[in-house]
């Protein structure tokens, strides 16, 4: 073969193969045509998390969604099992789910219920038909400006959360896709993906232990029953709970029986410890019988409870707390103060 002819083969390769956007495209495609989608969707000047039915519909801005990815992995209502002759635990019929577009933050958030609900049949049996696909716009860059309680930006995030397949959008406009999973690598190499990098999932915790920043929080709030920012919220705060449905990593739920002998079975559902009912015992005794004692729980369990328990991060800085607060209750402001103890 010619120096020319082989020169021509090379560049009619180059102009028939396809580049990273089209890949990208193919992959999405991939995706809509086999799994029923969630991703984040504008509707209505809203950005919200959503089932989205066309690759149109998906918002690659980067930006968080108003409401959280929990609905997927724990539904605000799941029947768990019915009597009828006994107890039959509940084998739903899931179709696969994909998560597109999951951003670091909510990747995270996705990390602690991993750890959470890790023996628990009716997530894992959910989660295990869910492919999550996460996204960065402008990767690194956009997470290192990413205002966290727990730590600055660490080049080995990924190594620590939970995905199939994350995209790192370039300003350049060629995506760099990497493969978390078995299944993440298998659905890239159909679609001709075959420049990836693999991530292996090392722990939720770096090898280096638990984070500083989280620590210092959690000493801090340990000892701050008596601080005076619990006063002030407590003269505050409405106890409305939209906190909670708004918050990524909040996972309470209640166990309801329903003894209808149409239907008897049993549901766990979302709860919330701002609810009335939510530390209500036999014989009418409430623990949380005050606004100020509802917020300082919600507050410990985020900040010094699960991380006492998983050693991970109970906040992970996403701010929907804040902004769909109706009295502009500041999270970051609150920790902020707490810090500033001595």
């Amino acid at each position: 073969m010619s120096a020319f002819v082989f020169a021509l083969v090379c560049v009619i390769i180059l102009l028939i193969m396809p580049k990273e956007g089209d890949k990208l495209h193919q992959l999405i495609a991939a995706v809509f045509r086999d799994y029923f989608v969630y991703a984040p969707v504008k509707r209505a000047g809203r950005l919200l998390t959503q089932e989205a039915k066309t690759p149109d519909e998906v918002d690659w801005s980067g930006k968080l969604a108003e409401n959280s990815w929990k609905e997927p992995f724990l539904p605000h209502r799941e029947k768990l099992f019915e009597s009828r002759r006994g107890l039959l635990e509940t084998k739903g019929e899931q179709p696969p789910v994909a998560c597109l577009g999951m951003n670091i933050l909510d990747l995270k958030a996705l990390t602690l219920f991993d750890l959470v609900f890790g023996n628990d049949v009716y997530y894992q049996n959910r989660r295990q038909k869910i492919l999550v696909i996460g996204y960065g716009a402008d990767w690194p860059n956009s997470y290192k400006k990413s205002k966290v309680f727990s730590h600055n930006f660490k080049e080995d995030a990924l190594e620590h959360v939970s995905f199939d397949i994350f995209i790192a959008g370039r300003k350049s406009g060629e995506p760099v896709f990497y493969s978390g999973s078995a299944a993440g690598r298998k659905l890239l190499e159909s679609c001709r993906i075959k420049n990836f990098e693999n991530i292996k999932f090392a722990g939720a915790v770096a090898e280096s232990g638990p984070d500083k920043r989280m620590l210092e929080i959690k000493g801090k709030l340990e000892r701050s029953a008596d601080h005076y920012l619990w006063n002030n919220l407590d003269q505050i705060c409405l106890a409305c709970g939209k906190c909670t449905i708004a918050c990524p990593t909040c996972f309470c739920f209640d166990l309801e029986d329903k003894v209808n002998p149409d239907d008897p079975r049993r549901d766990r559902k979302w709860g919330s410890c701002f609810y009335n009912d939510f530390s209500l015992v036999a014989g009418g005794h409430k623990e949380l019988d005050t606004v100020k004692k509802k917020i300082f729980f919600w507050y410990y369990h985020k900040f010094a409870r699960i991380p006492k328990e998983y050693s991970y991060v109970g906040c992970v800085s996403c701010g929907r707390c804040t902004r769909t607060c109706p009295v502009n209750i500041d999270i970051a402001k609150n920790i902020a103060k707490i810090l500033k103890m001595k």
